[in-house]
């Protein structure tokens, strides 16, 4: 771990969680899904699905994007075929400050 800290950059966080029945839609749009975020890779510090607690089943998506501004995130998520597609119920945006851990590189105070 890199002993200068990591510098203290806003991000914004989005949980979608998946409609009821969303699985067909899911599995159905996954390439063209896939294909929208090799697009804009860029924008994203990672994307990933979210499981039950059995780890089996995908209930829903975590993206954190490069960017402070939850327009810019919002805008990337609704050209998101998944969302076009209804397979996301509810999507919550959230400003975060990555702080600490592996992934930053170590902490920011």
């Amino acid at each position: 771990m890199s002993s200068a800290a990591p510098s203290a950059t806003r991000r914004v966080t989005v949980i979608c969680r998946d409609a009821e029945g969303s699985a067909a839609p899911r599995a159905a749009h996954m390439k063209a899904h896939f294909a929208y975020i090799e697009s804009a890779l860029a924008d994203y510090l990672l994307a990933g699905p979210l499981f039950d607690a059995s780890g089996e089943r995908i209930v829903g998506s975590v993206l954190v994007f490069r960017t402070d501004d939850v327009a810019r995130a919002r805008a990337i998520v609704e050209g998101d075929p998944y969302f076009k597609a209804g397979v996301w119920d509810s999507i919550e945006y959230f400003p975060f400050l990555p702080a600490a851990g592996e992934y930053i590189g170590g902490r920011i105070w």
